[in-house]
């Protein structure tokens, strides 16, 4: 693998941990205003329960299921986008591993004489 192919391999992994961090990011913050929107809902719920309010809690009943299910929808999302992002963060962890290790020695040296001339 010539340089150019590594630096260009790292620069896409880089860029792929950034869109699926940003991703990530972005997804907790819609599962954080659901939360809230989940907890005005079920507050507005209890009110109609004491005030007898059949077709509201109709209505509220309606509203929750959609959005507990978006909030799931997103649940699963979070969890395959943090998986993908681990993924990618041991690809560039093991690549620039191996890209170090690269550089220590030259072509032409052997790695045992290098620790011996040190």
């Amino acid at each position: 693998m010539s340089k150019e192919d590594a630096s260009e391999d790292l620069e896409s992994l880089k860029r792929q941990q950034a869109e699926t961090r940003f991703k990530l990011n972005l997804a907790n913050r819609h599962i954080s205003t659901l939360y809230t929107q989940v907890q005005d809902l079920e507050v507005q719920f209890k009110t109609a329960i004491k005030h007898k309010k059949h077709s509201a809690r109709y209505n509220l009943r309606q509203k929750l299921a959609v959005i507990m299910g978006l909030k799931i929808v997103y649940l699963n999302y979070c969890s395959v986008k943090s998986q993908e992002l681990e993924r990618i963060n041991q690809k560039l962890q093991s690549f620039t591993g191996r890209e170090e290790e690269a550089m220590d020695t030259d072509s032409n040296e052997e790695p045992n004489l290098a620790i011996l001339e040190m």
